[in-house]
C-alpha cells in the first residue's frame, strides 16, 4: 500500500511539475506574442501616391585576383526588377491644413515630394562565369544589390516619378474636396496651384 501511494505522490508530482513547465512557457510564448505586437507597431507618415514597377538587366565583371594567361575576368549578368513608392513624408516637414468654409476652400500645404521605398522583387544571376581561380565573391554580389537599387531608383527619377506623384496629389485631393463642395489650394515643396472642380 505504501509502495502505490509513492508511487502515486511521484506520479502526481511529475504531473505537477509538467503542468507548471507548460505554463510557464505559454506564458512566456504569451509575452513574445505581445512584444512582436508591440515591436510591429510604428507611427507612419508616409502619403505614397505613385507606385512604378521597373525592371532592368546589367553586366557585371569583377577583376582578376590571379592574372594568368589562361583565366577570365569572371563575369555575370544580372536581372532585377522593383517597385518604387513616391509621394510624401508629411513628418520630414511641417504640414499646414487650413480650412476656410466661408470661401469654401482648403488650403493644403505638403513638403517635396520624394521616393518613399523600394522594394526589390526579383534579383537574380542568369548567367555568371568565374573560374577556380578568379571567383565572385559575395562582397559582389552585395555590390551588385546595391547598384540595383541605385539603377531602379535612377530609373524612377528619370520617369518623372515625382512630378508624376505630385500631380496625382493634387487630382486625388483636389476630387475627394470637391465631393463636400470645396476648392483645392495645394501648396508643394512652397509651390502652390489651384485646382478648381
Amino acid at each position: 500500500m505504501t509502495r502505490r501511494l509513492v508511487a502515486l505522490a511521484v506520479i502526481g508530482a511529475v504531473a505537477a511539475l509538467a503542468a507548471l513547465a507548460f505554463i510557464r512557457r505559454a506564458r512566456r510564448e504569451a509575452r513574445a506574442e505581445d512584444l512582436v505586437i508591440v515591436e510591429g507597431i510604428h507611427k507612419v507618415c508616409k502619403l505614397a501616391t505613385l507606385e512604378v514597377a521597373l525592371a532592368d538587366y546589367a553586366r557585371r565583371t569583377v577583376p582578376k585576383t590571379i592574372d594568368l594567361p589562361f583565366t577570365d575576368e569572371p563575369e555575370a549578368y544580372l536581372f532585377y526588377s522593383g517597385v518604387v513608392s513616391a509621394g510624401f513624408d508629411v513628418c520630414d516637414e511641417p504640414t499646414r491644413l487650413d480650412v476656410d468654409h466661408t470661401a469654401r476652400v482648403v488650403r493644403l500645404s505638403l513638403p517635396p515630394a520624394r521616393i518613399l521605398s523600394l522594394d526589390i522583387k526579383r534579383f537574380e544571376t542568369i548567367n555568371e562565369r568565374s573560374g577556380f581561380l578568379n571567383a565572385i565573391a559575395p562582397a559582389n554580389r552585395n555590390g551588385w544589390y546595391q547598384d540595383a537599387r541605385a539603377g531602379l531608383t535612377k530609373a524612377a527619377l528619370d520617369q518623372g516619378v515625382l512630378p508624376r506623384a505630385e500631380t496625382h496629389a493634387r487630382e486625388l485631393l483636389s476630387d475627394l474636396v470637391a465631393r463636400w463642395g470645396y476648392r483645392l489650394e495645394l501648396t508643394v515643396g512652397g509651390v502652390g496651384g489651384t485646382i478648381d472642380r
